[in-house]
């Protein structure tokens, strides 16, 4: 009786871990802050044409305004780096899984 609870709670342990992941993925908030960055502005499109003319040598990120605030510590990098390899492994176990479920339907 306590291995059927123990295994019920672990899956829905399972489950949630895996929904609060893929929310976080899906908000696009990552991909948000990537799409600010390789925007210029109006001004720095200006001196960047100015600077093509002139023959000046380029590098882009003179260019780029850096408004990113890194509010980072060790605890959230380790948090986030544990997270990362958490899903590693339920997809590997989300996958397996259902492969093997699989061969049980065929």
């Amino acid at each position: 009786m306590k291995h059927k609870k123990f295994i019920k709670y672990l899956a829905i342990f399972i489950v949630l871990i895996f929904l609060f992941s893929y929310f976080l993925e899906t908000s696009g908030y990552y991909e948000y802050n990537l799409q600010n960055k390789k925007n210029l502005t109006d001004a720095q499109i200006e001196k960047f044409e100015s600077d093509i003319k002139a023959g000046k040598d380029i590098d882009l990120n003179s260019y780029l305004e850096s408004t990113t605030i890194d509010y980072s510590n060790s605890l959230t990098r380790t948090t986030s780096e544990a997270n990362i390899r958490l899903n590693a492994y339920l997809k590997k176990f989300i996958t397996g899984s259902f492969d093997i479920l699989g061969k049980f339907i065929k």
